[in-house]
């Protein structure tokens, strides 16, 4: 799913939702011009912004039409693949769990990069 197909469904939802931006905003706890930029396809959000957005929505990423598996961006691999593992989580704890781990697995990564 390209950012901007992913921008129009988040919109289509959040107008069924009868939320403006600017509510939905505060709900998730992000800025206002976030929405904007995602639903016009500027581009896609970090996993922290889409949890937030989601959880606003009371949505889960299969809602919006997001299939990790085959999404098309300009983003690492490995933050699809994150995306992917943080999805799959059971609970909040696991979650927090594997966010940690990912977390690391990027600083090694970076430190590799630098070498």
């Amino acid at each position: 799913m390209a950012k901007s197909s992913f921008g129009q469904k988040l919109k289509q939802i959040r107008k069924a939702k009868n939320l403006t931006q600017e509510a939905l905003a505060e709900l998730a706890g992000i800025n206002e011009k976030h929405i904007s930029k995602i639903e016009t396809g500027v581009y896609f959000p970090t996993y922290n912004t889409l949890n937030k957005i989601l959880n606003a929505l009371n949505l889960k990423v299969e809602d919006v039409g997001l299939d990790l598996g085959s999404l098309k961006t300009n983003d690492s691999p490995f933050y699809i693949k994150s995306l992917q593992i943080l999805n799959d989580a059971k609970s909040e704890q696991e979650l927090e769990y594997y966010f940690g781990v990912l977390r690391q697995a990027q600083k090694g990564i970076e430190i590799l990069k630098e070498n």
